[in-house]
């Protein structure tokens, strides 16, 4: 299992997003009781996948450091169209009803098997954020199956904006921290 400061350095190499961004970001979401809280030297605390996702949707959603916490609940909360299933030694695991689960999900599972966020040729997941009317999208591909998840906010009364954002990111940085958390 990774620290704080661990999934801070990952998801900042992961994303070029400069470390003192991610920082702030990690900073914010610790204040909003948005990730493991812990102690210094050996209580420090280790993250989850909840907190790994919870950071990089603040740094891939953020249009600026102080709405991270916001950013979080606005996306996290995300209805999907259709959950994640995972076939797990058979039996069927149903995640990611929420748009926040779904990218802990990924990143619980994705890690096992590094061929496939290592290599795009064989297989690949790629997570989309939209704004400023919070949406979202997780495709993936398989070989020659392909299919995709949309996430979208329950009863939300949408005003039409004009300048839109999309932030993208993949397996690749799915897998590396994944992998971290994980501690493999």
């Amino acid at each position: 299992m990774a620290s704080p400061k661990e999934l801070v350095a990952a998801i900042a190499r992961e994303t070029g997003v400069p470390e003192g961004t991610v920082i702030q970001h990690d900073r914010n979401l610790a204040l909003a009781e948005l990730r493991t809280m812990g102690g210094r030297g050996r209580a420090v605390a280790r993250v989850t996948f909840e907190d790994a996702a919870n950071l990089l949707i603040a740094v891939a959603g953020s249009r600026n450091v102080k709405d991270s916490a916001k950013t979080v609940r606005d996306y996290g909360s995300l209805a999907a169209s259709d959950p994640l299933v995972f076939d797990d030694d058979g039996k069927e695991v149903r995640r990611g009803e929420t748009f926040g689960d779904a990218v802990a999900a990924l990143l619980e599972a994705v890690p096992g098997d590094r061929d496939s966020y290592r290599d795009p040729e064989h297989g690949s997941v790629d997570v989309y954020l939209y704004g400023p009317n919070p949406s979202a999208r997780i495709e993936w591909r398989v070989g020659d199956r392909f299919d995709r998840i949309d996430y979208s906010a329950r009863n939300s009364s949408r005003t039409f904006a004009d300048l839109q954002f999309i932030s993208k990111f993949t397996q690749v940085t799915i897998g590396f921290v994944g992998e971290l958390v994980a501690g493999d």
